[in-house]
């Protein structure tokens, strides 16, 4: 709850700060040049390891300064490239430590029989819909046997829809509210459909187990 509350304040404040610099952030915004790419690139890894800013926020601004496709490829690279970190540094660096910081996680339980049945299958679903936070997914993938070739070709390809997302959301945004509306409807309905695909996955998946 507290979280929440953190980040709704903290959504309200940028906003406010936003609207008294809006002519310096639109001038930023509109100087898309490439020449910014490698800085934008860096930051976006940083932000994904180190969310000072919150990454929605940083991945919209994104789409709205590079456009859907080079805003969503920036996003994509920062959220991959941060998953990997944290893959390797559970496995091989701080068992330990990101073993007790996960442990006490409720859908941990279901999270390993996911991983049990199909790792690349379970990886890929919780990138697609979140229904495991994405710390507890990278740490514990790194903590398990699943070879890191099966964990980072699902995570590059269950990030590609939400980062797409937030670029297409930040790039039409301040162009058309309809073409952001009907965004928004696509994803939510894919979300849905992901989830119904889960759902009967995972039962004949256990119903397999039980017989």
């Amino acid at each position: 709850m507290k979280k929440w509350i953190f980040l709704g304040v903290f959504y309200i404040i940028t906003i406010v700060v936003g609207f008294q610099n809006k002519a310096l952030i639109l001038a930023w915004i509109q100087e898309s040049t490439l020449s910014q790419l490698p800085i934008m690139f860096f930051t976006s890894v940083l932000l994904s390891v180190f969310p000072i800013v919150p990454f929605t926020l940083f991945a919209g601004v994104m789409g709205v300064k590079y456009g859907a496709v080079l805003g969503m490829a920036i996003n994509w690279f920062g959220g991959v490239s941060a998953a990997a970190l944290f893959f390797l540094l559970a496995r091989y660096g701080f068992q330990e430590n990101f073993r007790k910081k996960i442990e006490h996680y409720k859908g941990l339980e279901k999270f390993t029989r996911m991983i049990e049945q199909n790792a690349f299958v379970a990886v890929l679903l919780v990138r697609l819909i979140s229904l495991v936070p994405p710390p507890v997914v990278n740490i514990y993938s790194g903590l398990s046997r699943m070879p890191f070739k099966v964990y980072i070709l699902a995570t590059g390809i269950g990030k590609i829809p939400s980062m797409f997302f937030y670029a297409f959301s930040g790039s039409q945004l301040f162009e058309s509210i309809g073409m952001f509306i009907f965004g928004l409807s696509v994803y939510v309905l894919f979300v849905i459909f992901i989830i119904l695909m889960y759902k009967k996955w995972f039962k004949d998946k256990e119903k397999i187990i039980t017989e």
